[in-house]
């Protein structure tokens, strides 16, 4: 078991870090694609993500040293079909009459290896049948097209990194994985049929498109930020400034002149479908209500900006220890705001006053069931 304790507890570690890079684009495609980001969908995904890493994990690591690597004059490949089994015959401890060597087999390498390699990729083939809906002949070939890909990154030392292949390239190992990936897609067929389906996951999604949560805003937000700061960063450039407020200023002009070009749109709205609009019992003018309504929000940047500007240029500890605690009492209205905002509608206090909403600009598409009804 040592020899799989080194992949696995690596993918353990980094996988994490990858997920973390992969959320945003992740999460803007479920928008787009969906109009909302289903949990059981984020599960299977990422799931079948990790094993993924961890599959390919298991065939290339731990990495060896490069010099001893070059050292190396064992054969590189082994083209025989079914080689495993005179392996086996050869070098087990196997005797049928005799019980006491059953274990000591169980727990040899010539047992061990193919079974391992049948079962590598019996996670993938059940993935491939339940999500992505696979028949048996496209898991066939997707299984041995992915056992390939491992067995060419062994063939090559780990494409070229090596001076020579570490590890030996098998038929048997193309053979043994491709197989298990079909026994995968078997059972699912057979056992795993009531699971959830990926149909009742798009119908769900496909309801809860035209809820706004803030985990749509928060993605779109990040987006403008992103953008602001491209801006902000060119014209600290073109006009050599520096200061802070140059970010809230192209915030607030960004977001307002954009809303009024596009109907409530920004760049970051755009992509997860959804835009700022005027309540239908608002009294305002549209544009007037857009404009208020992305002034207040980057007064909240300015307010945080300037009482961290007087806390640093206090005179005095008792002073600064003021305007610390002013940007406390900032920070705890907004979050009973936020609060208070769950339980209406999640609607803040910059949308109160400007008299607008979020509405979702997710168009379900139509199927050709529900055409023909």
């Amino acid at each position: 078991m040592s020899t799989y304790y080194i992949p696995l507890s690596t993918a353990l570690w980094t996988f994490p870090l990858i997920a973390l890079l992969a959320v945003l684009p992740y999460i803007i495609y479920n928008y787009r694609k969906y109009g909302a980001v289903s949990v059981l969908r984020t599960v299977i995904l990422f799931s079948f993500a990790f094993y993924l890493q961890c599959a390919y994990f298991l065939v290339i690591l731990p990495l060896p040293d490069p010099d001893v690597v070059a050292a190396l004059t064992g054969p590189t490949s082994d083209l025989v079909p079914f080689h495993f089994i005179p392996d086996f015959i050869e070098k087990a401890p196997f005797v049928f009459n005799q019980p006491s060597t059953w274990l000591p087999t169980l727990k040899s390498p010539v047992f061990l290896e193919p079974l391992f390699n049948s079962i590598l990729l019996v996670p993938f083939g059940i993935y491939l049948a339940y999500y992505f809906k696979a028949g048996w002949k496209k898991v066939l070939l997707s299984s041995f097209l992915l056992s390939l890909f491992f067995e060419i990154s062994q063939l090559t030392g780990l494409f070229w990194l090596y001076p020579r292949p570490y590890r030996i390239f098998s038929i048997d190992d193309l053979m043994l994985n491709s197989l298990g990936g079909l026994v995968g897609y078997f059972i699912y067929s057979g056992l795993l049929r009531s699971l959830p389906k990926r149909e009742r996951m798009d119908e769900k999604s496909a309801q809860r498109s035209a809820r706004v949560s803030y985990t749509r805003r928060f993605c779109a937000l990040i987006i403008d930020l992103l953008i602001m700061l491209l801006i902000s960063r060119g014209l600290s450039a073109v006009f050599a400034t520096h200061s802070p407020y140059v970010n809230a200023i192209v915030l607030c002009v960004y977001s307002v002149a954009f809303s009024l070009l596009t109907r409530g749109k920004t760049v970051g709205r755009m992509v997860v479908r959804i835009k700022a609009a005027k309540r239908a019992q608002g009294k305002l003018p549209f544009a007037l209500a857009v404009t208020i309504r992305y002034l207040g929000r980057s007064a909240v940047f300015f307010v945080f900006l300037f009482f961290s500007d007087m806390a640093e240029a206090a005179a005095s500890a008792d002073h600064q220890r003021i305007w610390i605690y002013a940007i406390i009492a900032v920070t705890l209205l907004l979050l009973l705001d936020f609060l208070i905002s769950l339980r209406r509608g999640k609607r803040l206090w910059y949308e109160r006053l400007s008299g607008t909403e979020n509405v979702s600009t997710f168009q379900r598409k139509k199927t050709k069931a529900s055409t023909a009804r």
